[in-house]
């Protein structure tokens, strides 16, 4: 087993991340089936298709949560995260923020993310991390990035799901990670919050690479560039939204399935 530990983060100019051939399976059952997918570094990356499209297993096996049964995932062309466990390939540099927000209610928004930033590995980051005030100014830094700051003091279990949502996310930026992983960000919040949100990832993508995967289409279509489909375990439709909208297969495969809210 390698050791994610003593790995610099390299940089690429290839993809971040390369799928080859990617197949997933659960007993008979293929999630993933002879799936391609690249993503550039830089790109904000929407993942959308119906319920068993296989984007969160997807997500999944990029976090190392699950395993290949088959195919090549490489990261930055570097590594084979087949290699890794879950906790080595957040410390090459993938972070993954799942549908339900987990964060610590009885504490207040600063120590969240205080928490975060102490539960980085690595010399560097210790180095970087070294004392209280510079924990406190990175952590204040994150707060700022995701519209909290003016919240630091209060308790995290009294905010609203959105701003829970936006304080994970915060704390998964304390973990620098280069590619973000996020499963339904928008999910239940208010119109307000998403567009807030929408915003938020907008502004992350402008210094890491971010893959969502999400179903409001209304929320996709105002704030997607580059729009990946899949259906069945691979990948149906690639392209900008208007290509996605104007394609028929696509159109037939959401055929009624527009409104659904929950992921394979």
């Amino acid at each position: 087993m390698h050791s994610a530990e003593a790995m610099p983060r390299q940089a690429t100019a290839g993809p971040i991340i390369r799928v080859e051939q990617l197949e997933v399976r659960f007993g008979d059952f293929k999630a993933i089936r002879g799936l391609n997918f690249s993503l550039a570094p830089g790109e904000l990356r929407f993942l959308i298709g119906p319920n068993g499209a296989g984007k969160t297993t997807l997500l999944d096996v990029l976090c190392g949560k699950t395993k290949p049964s088959s195919g090549t995932v490489r990261f930055k062309d570097n590594w084979d995260l087949a290699k890794f466990q879950e906790h080595q390939i957040a410390q090459l540099g993938i972070g993954r923020k799942f549908q339900s927000p987990s964060i610590f209610a009885t504490l207040s928004v600063l120590d969240n993310m205080l928490l975060a930033l102490k539960a980085q590995r690595g010399l560097l980051r210790t180095l970087l991390a070294a004392t209280a005030a510079g924990q406190r100014e990175r952590a204040i830094g994150h707060l700022e990035t995701v519209g909290l700051a003016h919240k630091s003091g209060l308790q995290a279990g009294a905010l609203s799901h959105g701003e829970k949502q936006w304080l994970e996310i915060g704390m998964l930026l304390s973990q620098e990670p280069e590619l973000l992983l996020l499963d339904e960000p928008a999910a239940g919040m208010t119109d307000s919050e998403t567009e807030k949100t929408g915003e938020l990832l907008v502004r992350i993508g402008q210094t890491q690479t971010v893959i969502v995967v999400e179903h409001d289409m209304e929320f996709v279509k105002q704030f997607a560039s580059i729009v990946t489909v899949m259906h069945e375990g691979s990948v149906l439709r690639e392209g900008t939204m208007e290509e996605i909208q104007a394609d028929d297969q696509v159109a037939q495969v959401y055929l009624g399935r527009r409104t659904e809210r929950h992921d394979d």
